[in-house]
């Protein structure tokens, strides 16, 4: 059966990668640390990793920014950095001990050199808050140019560009127009934040790579041009990050992403062997609908452990505040207790993500049998179908319609939270009581959205709403917008993520520089007696 042209040039991409890959390994010189200081360092990284929580797959990255932060506010950031670097990197086990060629040490130096340059620039020609802004950007863009160097994300480049290869041609809109330009670039940020799960700053990074290409080998000239236009860039990265229609078109594209997920993960399992499925179209559908199943069984494990975190961390926290807050505050303030309040306040939050981790249904076979039928499109050319993106009918985007929206989105809010208020004053709840229980209830619906989700990360086949959930998706929609934005606003304010990385990490991290020396400063002379004897 044919292959389309565009997995045949994926699969020439994939071989060239593996190549490097071997080549990679011949290198001699490996960089190495000691095994006591990696265990320790892993150890201060976990505890590091859970109070601020993010996606597994961007914790090296973190931990590269975090150390990049410090660095700077200790000391300008100076090529002779990279090394210890690196070397961090290796003891938290972010980068595996003895792989990475020590010849990186001199590339991430270079790296670090051009970035610095343009830092200087920056802090001669910004000021206050705009220039906080600028550096706080500009070293998330460092430190993705630093990971992907030690760690290539070829792979997953590679696929993204395959993917929007094949779909940027088929997909038509409907409703409000929008220019070519950015239709492609915001298929591309949609892609991306799909398929792979990338953040905003590892997009922002590849944006700042797309408007100048030269970047990585950039001399004193692009650094100043840059530089002088910065406040312009840094406008025009957030305004596609932000943009109206990105939400919309990532979801048109939500059954080709899934297809080119499974594809991804055949790609990991397979590695160089891929090519014995891709010219047996019978062992490809067989493998892909093993590998389907694994990841629905994962899905599933993923939820229920989340969930489980989810309820035991809100009943701790909340007999906590009950303790802490509720009780005194009913004992010398309003000098009684009353207990059907606190003890609805303890119960009904981990209840509650109980029963929403409930409903949660599980893709049928239709949808297994769907994900099959895309992949055998996309691999063996056979053109799918366009794929519509029904855009905001342009009356939409006068004033007279965002104020009428906006007006009437107010009143639901007023009507569920005034419901509410209304039922907690006939359970006698305090202000108190009745503050953290919207605020925990609130909390509680968007993660439980978000964990929902994560159940639909493989679903294709979308199940009609019926009445009684249209009407709960409609009334829930202002608590769920109402925690979203507690959520955002509490992960700006995480007192110990600031005590760790500011106030322990810096001495810590240096102490075990200095005692990794002093170990191989006693290895030395170990040899050395040895040799003499």
């Amino acid at each position: 059966m044919e292959l389309s042209p565009s997995i045949i040039a994926l699969y020439q991409k994939l071989s060239k990668i593996y190549r490097q890959r071997h080549l990679l390994k011949e290198e001699e010189n490996k960089i190495e640390v000691e095994d006591i200081t990696s265990r320790v360092t892993f150890v201060y990284e976990k505890l590091r990793n859970s109070v601020d929580f993010k996606e597994a797959h961007l914790l090296r990255r973190f931990a590269i920014e975090r150390n990049l932060r410090r660095r700077l506010i200790l000391e300008t950031l100076k090529p002779h950095i990279a090394k210890g670097l690196i070397e961090d990197l290796i003891r938290s086990k972010y980068l595996p001990n003895n792989t990475i060629p020590e010849k990186m040490i001199l590339e991430v130096a270079q790296i670090i050199r051009r970035y610095g340059d343009l830092f200087v620039l920056l802090n001669d020609l910004y000021q206050g808050k705009e220039r906080k802004n600028y550096f706080d950007w500009i070293i998330g863009i460092m430190a993705c140019e630093i990971d992907m160097l030690l760690n290539p994300e070829d792979i997953e480049d590679s696929l993204i560009e395959t993917m929007y290869q094949m779909v940027k041609n088929r997909v038509k809109f409907s409703g409000d127009e929008i220019k070519t330009r950015e239709k492609n670039i915001q298929l591309y940020v949609a892609i991306h934040k799909i398929l792979v799960k990338s953040d905003d700053t590892i997009i922002s990074y590849h944006l700042f790579n797309l408007y100048f290409s030269d970047w990585k080998h950039a001399d004193e000239k692009l650094i100043k041009f840059i530089a002088a236009n910065f406040p312009a860039i840094f406008r025009t990265t957030k305004a596609h990050l932000k943009h109206p229609y990105q939400i919309k078109l990532s979801n048109a594209i939500k059954e080709e992403a899934v297809t080119f997920k499974v594809l991804y993960e055949l790609i990991l399992n397979q590695g160089e062997d891929l090519e014995r499925l891709l010219i047996r179209p019978d062992d490809l559908a067989a493998e892909a609908k093993i590998l389907i199943s694994k990841r629905y069984k994962f899905i599933r494990n993923k939820i229920s452990q989340s969930s489980i975190r989810a309820i035991i961390y809100i009943f701790i926290t909340k007999m906590v505040l009950a303790l802490v807050l509720e009780l005194p505050y009913e004992l010398y303030i309003l000098k009684h207790i009353n207990y059907l309040p606190i003890t609805i306040n303890i119960a009904f939050p981990p209840l509650l993500m109980f029963l929403i981790a409930l409903t949660i249904v599980p893709p049928s076979k239709e949808n297994t049998n769907k994900i099959l039928t895309n992949l055998h499109n996309i691999i063996y050319n056979n053109p799918p179908k366009s794929i519509l993106c029904k855009l905001n009918p342009k009356y939409r985007q006068n004033w007279g319609f965002k104020v009428f929206y906006y007006s009437m989105f107010t009143i639901l809010y007023i009507i569920v939270f005034g419901f509410i208020i209304s039922i907690l004053q006939k359970l006698n709840f305090n202000l108190l009581s009745g503050t953290l229980f919207l605020f925990f209830l609130t909390m509680v619906s968007f993660f439980a959205l978000r964990i929902r989700t994560t159940a639909k990360e493989y679903k294709v086949i979308q199940n009609k709403a019926g009445v009684l959930a249209f009407f709960i998706d409609f009334f829930s929609l202002p608590i769920i917008s109402a925690g979203r934005w507690l959520s955002t606003k509490f992960k700006k304010i995480n007192v110990f993520a600031f005590v760790m990385d500011y106030i322990i990490e810096a001495p810590f991290k240096i102490f075990i520089a200095i005692f990794e020396e002093w170990l191989s400063f006693l290895k030395d002379k170990k040899e050395d007696i040895y040799h003499e004897e």
